[in-house]
């Protein structure tokens, strides 16, 4: 496992930081950095997801709860790719309020699902026992 899972971590949680805090100065912040951030999460996302689901499967194997997490993590993508599909930058200009809102939301379940990440699966993974 070539990806440092916890840096992927660490990067998604400034992301989503920074896009909160832009967003939290309203619908003039939509500028190229917000859009930049934007492709930069999803391309992370992404790849942290592919990653993690192979962790999963070294440090669980067919435990039940790798399975349930494993669904629940396509859950998560699936919704955010709906998410990216819905909300082009000419609706989220016109429905910040909305746009905002379904951001934090997918924020909030996204950390959920870090924070069990690194309960369930970092620990008994090899290269992050002794972290």
């Amino acid at each position: 496992m070539s990806r440092d899972l916890h840096h992927d971590h660490d990067e998604l949680r400034a992301i989503m930081h920074r896009f909160a805090t832009m967003m939290a100065q309203g619908p003039d912040a939509f500028d190229a950095s917000l859009h930049r951030d934007r492709v930069a999460f999803s391309q992370l996302f992404q790849a942290h997801m592919v990653a993690e689901e192979k962790a999963a499967l070294i440090a669980l194997g067919n435990d039940p709860k790798r399975l349930k997490g494993s669904a629940d993590l396509k859950a998560l993508f699936r919704d955010y790719s709906a998410h990216v599909s819905a909300w082009t930058p000419p609706r989220i200009k016109t429905d910040w309020h909305g746009y905002r809102n379904a951001v934090l939301a997918l924020q909030k379940r996204l950390r959920t699902r870090m924070d069990w990440e690194e309960r369930e699966i970092h620990p008994r993974l090899p290269r992050y026992r002794a972290a």
